[in-house]
């Protein structure tokens, strides 16, 4: 590679997968380079590890296993320097990143802001709920459900134990029902140290959707949901949220107005783009809040790309979007990177994205899941633009039960 040109900035917003992957691969890809210098920014000081938060509301989870500082991530990266600051608006045409502290200009862009809760305008939800999508929602959930045992523990009124014991979630794709698995488990011993009688409690799990994580195959759903009744976890499907009060979940379902008292309504419904790429959105190419990509995972600006969440890219012979899972953060990140250092060094970003999904595993509890693992490239559906059962054709995949996942006694909770 050649050296001693001008230097060329590159800025990454949003340090998750696929921001710090992109930062990664590119400080390694232009480590013989002079010149460079690669921005990482993120509103927080740490990584969360997203596919582990619904450990961490119940305490089986370490923080240390959950959380990891950027700071000392990129602690021994010359050329990658981290800041913690909130990017508020960006400038295409001077390309400059504004954020709340500093103004970051560049050369290259990429955009990899995540994703936040999706409230679907309900504003009772927005303000009632407990949204469940970082590591501090899953702080605030564990802290909440501790202390509605406390306030059930002394009363003599039944219903109003119930109504604290009582814990809905809504939403039943990969996180509601990764979460509703650990509840079934940890009420339980809840009860056993406040000295409470199980038949109180109640663990809820609705979803508008005809079944369990819908963007998966059917095969998947009707084992997820067995061994989520096997645990004492309702599901109610079908199910459409109207409301959402402090003491109480309405919901419509086949015609019918379902109100239950709880004390504890946690969403985890959907998500959208952070609030940055709606921007964005606003003047590339986009679809759904999430921004077009052209095959070499640029956007509609040549000097901006898209990974991760954020991304809306059709696979060449696909009919959907690649999906909003790990496994693509993972693989968007390092063609963009990729795409990005042949730019630098003079190149045309001639790589196309050929995403090639394996599967997910999903947790129901300390010990017990499913792997569902697929042998197709660019595998799962975007669930909002076509019908539930797509994913896979027959043959195309393999359902594997995984049981004896963690020792709940290896990985006690911890109620402080």
């Amino acid at each position: 590679m050649r050296q001693g040109f001008k230097q060329k900035n590159i800025v990454i917003i949003g340090a998750g997968f696929s921001g710090i992957l992109c930062a990664q691969r590119l400080e390694k890809k232009t480590a013989r380079l002079k010149n460079i210098s690669i921005t990482l920014i993120d509103k927080n000081p740490y990584f969360t590890m997203r596919t582990e938060i619904h450990a961490a509301a119940t305490g089986r989870g370490k923080p240390e296993g959950i959380t990891y500082d950027l700071a000392e991530t990129f602690a021994d990266s010359p050329n990658v320097s981290f800041f913690q600051d909130e990017v508020t608006d960006i400038d295409f045409e001077n390309k400059v990143v504004k954020g709340n502290v500093n103004d970051y200009t560049y050369d290259y862009l990429v955009i990899a802001a995540g994703s936040r809760p999706n409230f679907f305008g309900i504003e009772s939800a927005q303000e009632n709920a407990l949204p469940f999508w970082t590591y501090d929602d899953a702080m605030a959930l564990k802290k909440h459900i501790k202390e509605c045992f406390e306030k059930a523990a002394p009363l003599a009124d039944e219903e109003e134990q119930k109504k604290l014991l009582t814990f809905c979630v809504v939403g039943a794709g990969l996180t509601g029902v990764e979460l509703a698995g650990e509840l079934a488990e940890y009420i339980p011993m809840m009860c056993v140290k406040y000295k409470l009688p199980q038949g109180l409690t109640r663990v809820l799990c609705i979803d508008a959707a005809a079944r369990t994580i819908p963007n998966l195959p059917n095969k998947v759903s009707t084992t997820c949901s067995c061994i989520l009744k096997e645990l004492g976890v309702d599901l109610e499907m079908n199910a459409k949220v109207v409301e959402v009060k402090p003491d109480a979940l309405v919901y419509e379902q086949i015609g019918k107005t379902v109100t239950v008292p709880s004390c504890t309504v946690v969403w985890s419904a959907g998500i959208t783009s952070e609030t940055i790429t709606c921007k964005a959105a606003e003047t590339l190419d986009s679809r759904n809040n999430r921004i077009v990509n052209l095959e070499s995972l640029q956007s509609s600006d040549p000097n901006v790309f898209v990974i991760g969440d954020n991304m809306y890219y059709v696979a060449k012979g696909k009919e959907h979007p690649v999906p909003q899972m790990v496994e693509n953060t993972e693989q968007s990140s390092v063609l963009a990177a990729d795409n990005i250092a042949d730019l630098i060094t003079g190149k045309e970003a001639k790589r196309v994205y050929k995403p090639a999904m394996h599967g997910c595993m999903i947790s129901l509890g300390a010990k017990k899941g499913i792997a569902c693992l697929c042998r197709y490239r660019q595998p799962v559906h975007d669930p909002a633009a076509v019908p539930s059962g797509a994913a896979c054709q027959a043959g195309d995949q393999r359902l594997l039960p995984v049981t004896g996942l963690r020792s709940r006694k290896s990985a006690s909770h911890r109620e402080a």
